[in-house]
């Protein structure tokens, strides 16, 4: 590792941690102190700005965001990169594993930012997590999803979870799908989730630029059984990526 890429790592990371801290003290903690103001998708979404542009990311809009934009935003999913990207695009917030919740004060602060926390294993987590969903909906504000559950950098997408799509079925809600992807070769920027996540992060913190494409369908309503919408949102993105594969060659 050359000198100046480990002087880019560590610009980056003190950058990083000084703006999140900064937007999570000023406009999220001292905020709930005075407000029953409990989600705060427009400091989420200026801080995935401001973090996409100090990691150098660089976003290529295939198309415009049709409008109104959904509800639900659901997104193949391929790492963490993939969390800048779209809070820099959509104003919401998540749908995140249980784990997250863990680490020292960052797992708690995205608790205070208003995300929901879903353990998939475990059938009592996902009944509550479903209760909360349900009084979101009181005052409803966007929330994102990834229906693979976990990243997958590779063409072949997993297959997608119902809840995102059951959730919006249930709330009556319009769900619009993102198809992301890293370029040249989404392989230059590979996340494996079965390797710590720390080394991969330094990695890209280490990057002169990173490019990324994103692609918006239309919103649209849930009109089928949530499983069958499930399934054809998976292939319709599985088959976007495919196309854009070909368009490589």
């Amino acid at each position: 590792m050359n000198i100046i890429k480990i002087f880019r790592i560590l610009i980056r990371a003190t950058a990083i941690l000084l703006w999140t801290l900064f937007l999570q003290n000023v406009f999220i903690d001292i905020p709930r102190l005075f407000t029953k103001k409990r989600r705060f998708p427009n400091v989420i979404h200026v801080w995935g700005k401001g973090l996409a542009w100090l990691m150098g990311i660089k976003i290529h809009r295939k198309n415009e965001l049709p409008l109104p934009m959904g509800e639900v935003i659901i997104s193949n999913h391929m790492g963490f990169m993939d969390v800048p990207i779209m809070s820099s695009i959509f104003p919401a917030v998540y749908m995140i594993k249980a784990e997250a919740k863990k680490p020292f004060y960052f797992g708690p602060a995205l608790g205070r930012e208003g995300h929901f926390f879903v353990d998939r294993e475990d059938k009592t987590s996902l009944r509550k997590a479903a209760a909360n969903l349900l009084k979101f909906s009181n005052d409803f504000c966007r929330i994102i999803i990834f229906p693979e559950g976990k990243a997958s950098p590779d063409a072949q997408r997993l297959p997608f979870k119902v809840g995102a799509f059951a959730m919006a079925k249930k709330l009556d809600k319009t769900v619009q799908a993102c198809v992301i992807d890293y370029l040249p070769q989404r392989s230059l920027h590979k996340w494996d989730v079965k390797k710590k996540a720390i080394p991969q992060l330094i990695e890209l913190l280490g990057k002169k630029s990173i490019d990324v494409s994103v692609e918006f369908f239309p919103a649209e309503k849930v009109t089928v059984d949530p499983k069958e919408y499930a399934v054809i949102w998976h292939d319709r993105i599985e088959n976007r990526l495919i196309e854009y594969d070909s368009e490589k060659k």
